[in-house]
């Protein structure tokens, strides 16, 4: 059955400036347990350009152990990304409040993030790549990807619709791109800029996705993420009861 990552304060930290109230993500960490939810991106961990932005931009061990204490089955992580990269913030994943750590990373820093992952988990992490910008990412990208002899270390790879303009057949694509590069796990992130965030993370789903990602009323940067009510209920397993009840 397909897995399902809820990234509500970490997406949706980009218009809510990841300000949220502590008695939001306890229900938003007991929804998602009893929406049988397997992933729950929390937000950031980040310490460069902090200024003015919310605690789970940075998401410290001092903020993540009463959300890690409080959940029960739901798998915690964080999102980095290579540029803002610092191994200081993770230094012992058995000595740290997290699952999972999604690194996301540009085409041509694709080379830096593999080595990112190999060397977190030496350091007991449990990792996801992102790759952001899906469509940019060319032949020789695929290359390095393909040569890679680390794959079986990865939680999952995401292709990411980083400014939401891919359609049905271009996930199709990209989702195969991986396939052919020897990744088994394939996940997806959609964006809604042109209303096709359901419909393609339903395409992804199709071609045998590990997991896709959803938020909260859609709620993410630019035109939105997908929105959990919407594909909850085009799922079966899963229920939409509990997300209907939440307000941020």
């Amino acid at each position: 059955m397909i897995k399902l990552l809820d990234c509500t304060t970490r997406d949706g930290g980009h218009i809510k400036n990841w300000n949220f109230n502590d008695e939001f993500v306890f229900q938003l960490i007991d929804c998602l347990e009893k929406s049988n939810v397997s992933y729950y991106e929390i937000g950031y961990r980040n310490f460069y350009d902090i200024e003015n932005k919310g605690s789970f931009y940075r998401c410290d061990k001092n903020l993540l152990e009463k959300f890690y204490k409080h959940k029960k089955n739901l798998k915690i992580g964080v999102m980095t990304d290579t540029k803002r990269f610092n191994y200081d913030d993770f230094q012992d994943g058995n000595n740290d409040y997290l699952d999972f750590v999604r690194i996301a990373c540009h085409p041509d820093r694709i080379a830096d993030t593999l080595a990112i992952a190999e060397n977190l988990n030496k350091r007991n992490y449990k990792i996801i790549i992102q790759l952001m910008d899906i469509s940019n990412v060319k032949d020789e990208h695929y290359e390095i990807l393909k040569n890679w002899n680390q794959k079986n270390i990865l939680e999952t790879i995401y292709l990411a619709d980083s400014y939401g303009t891919l359609k049905p057949e271009d996930v199709k694509t990209y989702f195969n791109k991986l396939k052919n590069s020897g990744y088994e796990k394939i996940s997806f992130h959609a964006h809604d800029n042109i209303n096709l965030a359901l419909e393609n993370s339903l395409a992804a789903i199709e071609l045998g996705a590990y997991s896709v990602d959803i938020t909260l009323n859609g709620l993410g940067r630019a035109g939105g993420n997908l929105d959990a009510v919407k594909l909850l209920d085009q799922l079966d397993g899963f229920s939409s009861e509990f997300y209907k009840k939440l307000v941020i």
